[in-house]
This record gives C-alpha cells, structure tokens and sequence, in this order.
C-alpha cells in the first residue's frame, strides 16, 4: 500500500513540476517574442542601409552614404567594416580630422586591418601638424606586432585550446605507463600552460586598449595648448584638426594633454573627441 501510495505521489509530483516547468518556458517565449520580433524587424533595415549606402558610395554620392552609414551607427550596430566605411566617406568629403577619428576607431576594433592602417596614414598626410613620435623600444614593438596578428577572440580560443592541452597532458603524466612518458608529459605541459598564459595576456592587452578611454583627435580648426587649465595660461603651443593626443588628466572644462613627442599642456575639453 505504501510503495502504491509513494508511486501516485511521484507521479503527481512529476506532473506538477512539468506543468510548472511547461507554463515557465511558455511565459519565458511570450516575454521574449516582442525582442525576437523587434530583432527580425530591425536586421533588415539595418541591412537595406549597408546596402544602400554601399550603392552610394560607389556612385560617388558620398554624403548621402556617409548620413546611411551614420544611421547604422546610431542604432548600434558598431563594427570595424562601419567605422572604416565612414571614415572613408569623411576622407572623400576631405573632413580629415573626422576621417581621421574613424580611422583610429575602426583599428581599436582591428587593429591589425592593413587596409585601415594604410589609409589613416594617407589621411595624416593631409593634417597640419606633424608630430614627431619618440623612438619605441623594438622589443615593445616587436611584441606589439605579434600580438596585433590575430583579434583578441582569435587568442583567445587558441589559448584555450593550449590550457586543454595541458589538462590532458597533465592526465598523461599522471597516468602515463612509464616514468620517461610521465616526465615528458609534464615539460610539454609546463610548456603549453606558459603559451596558454602568453595569448591570454595578448586578449588581454588588446581588450583593455580597447576599453581605454585615454587617447582624442583634436577636432578644431585651430586649438591652442597651455601652461595651465585656464584661458590666462601662457600659450605652449597650436595644434590643428587631426592631430592624435594621449589624455592624462581633466579639470574643470580643461583636459591636460601629450603629444607623442613628450610635449604637454592643457587644452580646452570641447576641442577634442575622444577614439
């Protein structure tokens, strides 16, 4: 009688708990369709307009792409196809210091595009200043340039595939059928665990440059940098519309600036916009 009454009970149970998990999944799609919905509706005209302005551009009408590519932007459908795009549509209505801006924005997002690199370098060619930078150690450099081979995801997914390595060569020195097999199975790992660490350290560097908020294109005609955050400060020197600054501190309505040739000052805020 017992067994008999424990079985209803756990069929009555598992009735109860499915009824429950069926009307959870069913309220969970009813919130969820208005996004999914929302989402199907707004892919295609974010599409239409890449088309569109692609058209566009490629007919020479570069304003009227540039106000398309914008409108994507401002949905939020960001990326380093987008922001290239645009600024290559500033570069053709020779806007510099805009054409410019985009270009650094869309190497933070791909910082090893050559395309992007090449044409950032054409458009500083049409800026008026030209700023000497400080000579680089090469190894800084060197490592830079490897890192900046594959995306931050890139190194990602490959240093994973190195931290499961060494878990299965852990396993093997651990349950290896001889003690040379047991030895070299733990070198190897040591080894892959070192690599795993390095291209976790490259995402990493690459996603917090990323996220750094720190560097801005002068965006004035004409800006004049000063000894102090104030109007009465004496004038250090002029920069012009496309010049790149490393932000060091803000105060008030003023940021306090540095070229990459090691000169300082402090430029009003509303100059600049920021990478």
């Amino acid at each position: 009688m017992s067994s008999v009454f424990f079985s209803k009970f756990s069929n009555d149970m598992f009735r109860v708990n499915y009824m429950d998990m069926k009307k959870a999944i069913i309220g969970a799609l009813l919130v969820l369709l208005p996004f999914i919905a929302f989402s199907q509706a707004a892919s295609p005209k974010v599409s239409d307009l890449w088309e569109s302005a692609g058209e566009l551009y490629s007919k020479g009408n570069f304003s009227e792409a540039l106000a398309q590519y914008q409108e994507i932007e401002k949905s939020g459908h960001t990326s380093e196809p987008l922001l290239y795009n645009i600024a290559n549509c500033y570069f053709k209505e020779k806007q510099w210091g805009k054409s410019i801006l985009y270009y650094e924005r869309a190497l933070k997002l791909n910082p090893g595009s050559n395309d992007t690199q090449n044409n950032l370098k054409l458009a500083k060619e049409f800026a008026i200043d030209k700023i000497e930078e400080l000579p680089e150690f090469i190894l800084r450099t060197w490592i830079r340039d490897v890192n900046y081979m594959l995306s931050s995801n890139e190194w990602t997914y490959i240093s994973l595939l190195f931290f499961a390595l060494t878990a299965l060569l852990l396993l093997n020195f651990r349950y290896g059928p001889s003690s040379a097999v047991r030895k070299i199975s733990f070198f190897a790992s040591m080894f892959s665990l070192l690599v795993g660490i390095i291209l976790t350290l490259f995402a990493w560097s690459q996603r917090s440059s990323y996220n750094r908020r720190d560097t801005a294109i002068v965006m004035m005609p004409v800006s004049t940098v000063r000894s102090s955050p104030d109007g009465s400060g004496n004038t250090l020197f002029i920069l012009h519309e496309g010049t790149k600054v490393e932000m060091i501190e803000q105060l008030g309505s003023w940021k306090r600036i540095e070229l990459a040739d090691g000169r300082q000052g402090w430029i009003p805020a509303g100059d600049l916009e920021v990478i």
